[in-house]
């Protein structure tokens, strides 16, 4: 199969000729012709044939094209390789390759033999390349393309000259030089061809034309060669000096690495457009590797040389180079003897830039120090890549440079660059040889270093010697080559830049932002933050996010030997508790926003430090703690075994409401027992109370509802042991509400109406919010509504006389429930709005769960099932997003009522079952009653009365054990479902007035509508 580019985009194979099918298609074939044998990425390919009008579906008509492409050319010929595609090309197949061919064979000939290759490629031309594709890709690689043809044209004609055939190609040149008047070098071919015919006067017309032609479409004059060649004709030279040759041929590239592996994305970026390129980042992080492996792959397209420079910018031994031996060096390679290289750099630079102009040359500036050392090495056409530990922000700017900054291997790099380097070993070990890489910070010096050192040992054994030091380890002859590596970017720094180096290892967290380091460094924020992006320009931070730095791995280890080598022990603790202080500033500031506590650890220290960060509302202190809680537990984990104290029990005190509302329980429970520990080692009695008391209430709502009764008692003992009553009576209303879901409503009741008490003797209002709200939850599961609404209505009037937000909307969202028990719909679902907006601006996805699973049941009750369905499954979302298991539980119940009501049985029963097994598993009565009530129901309709009923009964017993009034009555009609299923008319009526009966009892106007509505259809039924 062979390929047509210069031209309308063809394949050529044995049935002859093809085209592609349609433009977007050709697009597709020809951006991977254009790269062959490398991986284009999906994302490359999408905006080479679509650009900025890619639909939706795009990556979707994307597979149809290659899939359309594969079927013209074989499967095997266009291959799947993350993140794109590859097209296998051999050699010679595309007609650019035999292009490229002629080109090369002819420049290292001369002559007429040089002349007959050049018209060969030359031939090979068929009209506008990349016929047929889009826009986008000829706009993009058209240009190059046709660039290349016109430097052929150009060599061709000055050969042609060089020959003597001056007479024969007037005629083409005169053409050429009408068609593209403004190549120099076309039109100096023709002034000489013309002079040489004895035209002399036709010559000098044609350097004028050209004047008047660039003065006045460019305002520039001559180029100094048209020049120079007008002056000879005008003193009558009888023959003129040739238009200069191309230089010599270079190819100074290394060799291409051993074992190169991973960084398909990069190399794509690199395919990508791009005069100058930057690629950087730290010691040892592959920059060389990727630059000359990249450049090997692209040979093709530069025929006019490879240049290579050590710039020499970060050596341990030698000092870095300075542009005038770079540009020595350069020259010497073009070919310029050095007796005649210019003295100054300036002029160096121009002759330099002169004998590379319009060539398809790439140069290499490898390891620069810094712009300066880089700019006078920029050569006027082709290609450069420059390698740097440092940015190089100011070339980036000055020149419009493209930067490519290289992180760590991807974990699947990491292992083909092993695979690469120890062949089938890693296959034998891999758990070990992940560990390896991990160890290694997935840094590519480290992994050659550490691969070269297994000698016999087993890679298992290499892990165990690094799990300590690894820096240690990674080097040859006892001497750290990736420490040294990391040494001369060290030394490289100021001062300033070093001491802030070193201090920030002293970091617990994975990363750190410039109000961080000011706390840490004690300087202004400002300055925290250039010392920052001086250490980015570095190449020893990273700025991963924004306003978000962090180390390198390898790096950080690096930091931690300086700050132990350079700092006393004095300075290091003084400034982790600058570090850690303003962090429990921060997150005090932050938690101050989310509402008052309603228990808080006493402190009486001195007072807090002022925050370093002003939070607006709420919004912005939940967003701010969402990014930051790492860290922040990073440094509680810390305190909770250096200090300071007490420092650590006021950031657990702040940190731990957050973890408990915004569904980061789990989070808390692998932390908390840390602090407890160090609670209890140093006899801090209320922070034990207080710890115990928050992993209670996280193991309930996950799930482990003994473990969490468990520590709410042991709160409770450990309050009363130092007289904290404020902690005390909230783990009493604490277990009010756990008993309740576990079924003890009596022991329930008795629980919170002492935590009201307690609370009302503390003067605590968000406490006696809490507490009310959990009587009444209590009140409403006994059938007891207008007690439920009384303590509600208590509750609101008290949230909003202290403004109690949370209280206010979570007091609402309840009396919603108790006002479509008792039939008030309308109101119902004005409270429940209120309390659904009040949720989603405090952030609380618990909050918001619960609210829309009220609105489900108002809608459920008005008929409104589509709409039902949708709230329910909003609130599904929302709890799983928060982690709360019985909320969850509760809200699959919502949604299996949803279903039913909309008809679909089977999405129903699917749901209800879920529902089941979360609270059979949890020993949650309440809700298993109402689970296998509502899947007795669903079962029934579907016909299944056997299977249906051992679910009624189920209800039955747990409504009965538990003292669910309401939750007995629905199993009732849950029962009634089953006996009118099974054919047991009288049973299934007796039944179903027995639940109306006991709706009517506690005045659940809703529950007794519901079973009229099922009694009339039996009716409907017994006389249809």
């Amino acid at each position: 199969m062979r390929y047509r580019l210069l031209g309308p985009v063809t394949v050529l194979g044995d049935p002859g000729p093809v085209r592609p099918g349609g433009q977007k298609q050709t697009s597709v074939l020809a951006a991977l012709l254009l790269n062959p044998n490398r991986v284009v990425s999906e994302d490359r390919l999408i905006d080479l044939t679509w650009g900025e009008n890619a639909p939706p579906s795009v990556r979707g008509r994307l597979q149809v094209h290659i899939s359309e492409l594969r079927k013209l050319l074989g499967r095997d010929v266009i291959v799947r390789r993350a993140p794109g595609y590859v097209i296998e090309v051999a050699p010679g197949d595309r007609d650019l390759d035999v292009f490229d061919d002629e080109v090369a064979q002819a420049r290292a000939t001369a002559g007429p033999a040089a002349v007959a290759h050049l018209r060969a490629a030359l031939a090979l031309w068929d009209g506008t390349p990349l016929g047929g594709a889009s826009e986008e890709l000829t706009e993009r690689e058209g240009p190059a393309l046709a660039e290349r043809r016109l430097v052929v044209l150009e060599e061709l004609y000055e050969q042609e000259l060089a020959s003597g055939r001056h007479g024969e190609v007037v005629g083409e040149l005169r053409q050429l030089v009408e068609e593209y008047p403004f190549r120099e070098r076309l039109r100096a071919a023709l002034m000489l061809a013309l002079h040489r015919c004895g035209r002399s006067r036709e010559a000098l017309e044609t350097y004028t034309r050209a004047h008047d032609l660039l003065v006045d479409e460019l305002g520039i004059e001559p180029g100094q060669a048209l020049q120079d060649l007008r002056m000879r004709i005008l003193r009558g030279e009888g023959e003129p000096a040739a238009v200069p040759v191309a230089p010599p041929r270079p190819a100074e590239l290394p060799l291409d690495v051993r074992g190169f592996a991973g960084r398909a994305p990069e190399l794509a970026a690199l395919d990508e457009p791009g005069d100058v390129w930057v690629i950087t980042g730290t010691a040892g992080v592959g920059k060389t590797a990727l630059a000359v492996h990249w450049a090997h792959t692209a040979r093709e397209r530069y025929p006019d040389g490879q240049l290579y420079v050590n710039l020499r910018g970060f050596d341990a031994d030698d000092e870095p180079l300075t542009p005038a031996a770079a540009l020595a060096q350069l020259l010497r390679t073009l070919g310029v003897d050095l007796r005649d290289v210019p003295p100054g750099v300036d002029d160096q630079s121009k002759l330099y830039r002169s004998l590379l102009a319009d060539r398809q040359a790439l140069v290499v500036l490898d390891n620069a120090r810094d712009t300066a050392q880089v700019l006078p090495l920029l050569p006027s056409s082709g290609r450069v890549l420059v390698t740097s530990r440092h940015r190089l922000d100011e070339l980036v700017a000055r020149t419009g440079a493209r930067l490519l900054s290289l992180a760590q291997l991807r974990e699947e790099d990491s292992r083909e660059l092993l695979t690469a380097l120890l062949g089938d070993r890693t296959a034998a070990e891999p758990a070990a040889s992940a560990e390896l890489a991990r160890l290694c910070g997935h840094h590519p010096l480290a992994l050659r270093i550490a691969a070269a050192n297994t000698g016999v040992a087993s890679i298992g054994e290499l892990v165990d010697e690094l799990r300590g030091d690894p820096l240690a380890h990674l080097g040859f002859d006892g001497e750290s080559a990736v420490a040294k590596a990391f040494s001369v970017s060290y030394q490289a720094l100021p001062p300033v830049l070093r001491h802030a180096f070193r201090l920030l290892a002293l970091v617990p967290g994975a990363d750190f932002t410039a109000v961080a380091a000011s706390a840490l460094l004690a300087v202004p924020a400002e300055e925290a933050t250039r010392r920052l992006r001086g250490l980015i320009a570095a190449n020893l931070l990273d700025a991963h996010a924004p306003r978000r730095y962090r180390f390198h791995d390898l790096a950080r280890r690096y930091a931690e030997q300086c700050v132990l080598a350079e700092e006393d022990e004095t300075e290091r603790e003084a400034a982790w508790a600058r570090l850690f202080t303003g962090y429990c500033a921060a997150a005090d500031a932050a938690v101050a926003q989310l509402g008052a506590r309603i228990v808080a650890l006493p402190r009486e220290d001195a007072p807090p430090a002022p925050s370093p960060i002003v939070f607006g509302d709420a919004a912005e202190a939940v967003a701010w703690l969402d990014v930051e809680v790492p860290n922040l537990s990073a440094a509680l984990r810390q305190a909770a075994t250096r200090g300071p104290f007490p420092g650590a029990w006021y950031l657990a005190d702040a940190l731990r409401r957050f973890f408990h509302d915004h569904g980061r329980r789990a989070e808390w429970l692998e932390l908390a027992p840390i602090v407890l520990r160090a609670a209890q080692e140093r006899g801090a009695q209320p922070a034990e109370a207080l710890v115990h008391l928050s992993i209670g209430g996280a193991y309930f709502r996950e799930g482990q509802h003994e473990a969490g009764i468990r520590h709410s008692e042991k709160a409770v003992l450990a309050s009363r042991a130092c007289g904290w009553r404020q902690c005390e009576a909230t783990a009493v209303a604490n277990l009010g509400a756990m008993l309740e879901w576990t079924g003890r409503l009596a022991e329930a009741v008795e629980h919170s109406r002492r935590a009201i008490q307690l609370f009302r003797e503390l003067a605590n209002r968000s406490g006696e919010a809490l507490a009310l709200n959990s009587l009444s939850c209590h009140y409403r599961q006994l059938g007891r509504l207008e007690q439920a609404e009384d303590c509600l209505v208590e509750a609101i009037a008290l949230a909003r006389k202290e403004d109690l937000a949370f209280w206010e909307a979570a007091n609402l969202a309840d009396l919603g429930w108790v006002l479509l028990a008792t039939g008030r719909q309308a109101e119902a679902g004005d409270v429940l709005d209120e309390a659904l907006r009040a949720f989603r601006d405090l952030g609380s996805s618990f909050g918001e769960a619960t609210a829309l699973n009220a609105v489900s049941a108002l809608q459920v009750a008005r008929g409104e099932h589509d709409s039902a369905v949708a709230t329910a499954e909003a609130a599904l979302e929302c709890v799983r997003r928060d982690g709360d298991r019985q909320v969850e539980a509760a809200v699959l119940i919502a949604l299996g009522r949803a279903y039913e009501g909309h008809g679909d049985l089977g999405a129903a029963e699917r749901v209800l079952r879920e529902a089941r097994e979360l609270t059979a598993e949890s020993g949650l009565r309440g809700l298993l009653a109402e689970a296998s009530a509502t899947l007795a129901r669903v079962l029934a309709a579907d016909g299944r009365a056997a299977e249906a009923g051992e679910h009624a009964r189920t209800a039955l017993d747990a409504a009965r054990a538990g003292g669910f009034r309401v939750l007995e009555a629905a199993a009732l009609l849950g029962l009634a479902a089953v006996e009118a299923a099974a054919g047991r008319s009288m049973l299934a009526d007796g039944t179903a007035r027995e639940a109306r009966a006991r709706y009517h009892a506690v005045g659940h106007v809703t529950g007794e509508a519901f079973a009229e509505r099922f009694l009339a259809g039996l009716a409907d039924r017994a006389t249809g």
